[in-house]
């Protein structure tokens, strides 16, 4: 298996680049740092050729501030150095993530996975979703299938496979990357999550809340409602597509 671990981090955010060092050569796992695009650096131009707004409105309910735009465009930038180096799976973790100490056991279980999967979840957002299907791994941890995947994309390992149907589904950017992979169905997502959580937050300033907190951008309540009973339909009523837990080879 060929496979690498990378970490987004900003040219800027020193201490956090130190810490996730830190956490990575004690755990003994080898990583490449990949810069973060920093949304407040790009010109209009540029953005103009990744987002449009009349998409991002008719797929979310607020208009994406330009930190929202970066951290996108830095997953997208990790998955398109997967197909440059033909990688079969990597781990990409952003800079504000604390790591179990069991991490480098887990690498190993999902390099030992059929590869039967796209995308899977090392952490939680604000609400922990309901589980389905579980397959036990070593150390602890468990592989389950999840009719809703929970939101943050702090930590993830995504298959060659993932990376592709990702990158196919992208542009134009219309919705903060972890809510966009929560619409699995429409990329045709094989995607899973992992519990215990092996990646938590991390107490660091939020750099997407410094460039414009979401919960303070102009809302538009009634389309976030009716999103939401959609988005509630569409999940269930794609229930069938959830994918067979990958099994330990």
């Amino acid at each position: 298996m060929k496979f690498k671990v990378f970490v987004i981090n900003l040219d800027k955010s020193v201490e956090r680049m130190a810490f996730m060092q830190q956490q990575l050569e004690q755990l003994n796992i080898e990583f490449e740092r990949v810069p973060a695009v920093y949304g407040k650096e790009l010109t209009q131009t540029e953005i103009a050729t990744v987002f449009d707004e009349p998409s991002n409105l008719a797929k979310y309910d607020k208009v994406l501030n330009v930190g929202e735009i970066g951290c996108y465009l830095s997953h997208v930038n990790c998955w398109n150095m997967m197909l440059d180096q033909q990688l079969d799976f990597a781990l990409i973790l952003e800079d504000d993530s604390i790591l179990s100490p069991d991490l480098l056991s887990l690498l190993k279980s999902v390099s030992h996975l059929s590869a039967q999967w796209d995308y899977i979840k090392l952490c939680h957002g604000s609400k922990q979703k309901a589980v389905i299907d579980t397959l036990e791994l070593d150390d602890g941890f468990s592989l389950s299938t999840c009719l809703k995947l929970p939101s943050s994309t702090r930590g993830q390992f995504v298959s060659l496979s993932g990376a592709k149907k990702l990158l196919a589904t992208a542009m134009p950017i219309a919705r903060p990357v972890d809510i966009d992979i929560q619409y699995w169905f429409q990329k045709d997502l094989r995607c899973f999550v992992v519990r215990p959580f092996p990646v938590q937050e991390a107490d660091f300033e939020s750099e997407i809340c410094t460039l414009g907190n979401r919960n303070t951008t102009k809302k538009h309540p009634l389309k976030r409602i009716w999103q939401k009973l959609c988005f509630e339909i569409k999940v269930r009523f794609n229930r069938s597509k959830l994918p067979k837990l990958p099994s330990l080879l």
